[in-house]
């Protein structure tokens, strides 16, 4: 290669790099100017969370919300347990979902079978 060449190569090379920094550190200064308008980051519902922020935090049946059931073909049914998607046979921590039917969850925490109820009022605990 010739040494202009080079050279060119380099000067490149170096204004690639200055211009991703730049990009990168003015996105992290970048804040939402509402106008007095509501923010639409930030999510309408769900934001009275406990403190455990996922599945697999959770140690106690007391922390768990069952938010919905969608029934599926042949028995496939999903529940949506704070926020999460889970099925029936998945392990999440110290959470074994053993059954989803059309109002209830069945689960096992550290070995001690829980259900969960779904009513119009929101979901309903049960211990065994």
């Amino acid at each position: 290669m010739k040494p202009k060449m080079i050279r060119r190569t380099i000067m490149l090379v170096i204004l690639i790099n200055l211009l991703f920094f730049v990009a990168f550190t003015v996105a992290e200064d970048f804040k939402y100017g509402s106008h007095g308008k509501r923010d639409p980051f930030v999510p309408l519902v769900g934001q009275d969370k406990s403190a455990a922020t996922s599945l697999i935090d959770i140690t106690s049946f007391e922390d768990l919300k069952l938010e919905g059931i969608a029934l599926g073909s042949g028995g496939k049914n999903t529940a949506i347990i704070n926020g999460e998607m889970v099925k029936a046979g998945r392990k999440i921590g110290e959470i074994e979902i053993k059954k989803i039917t059309a109002n209830t969850v069945d689960l096992v925490i550290g070995n001690k079978p829980y259900t969960l109820k779904l009513s119009e009022q929101g979901g309903q605990k049960s211990g065994h």
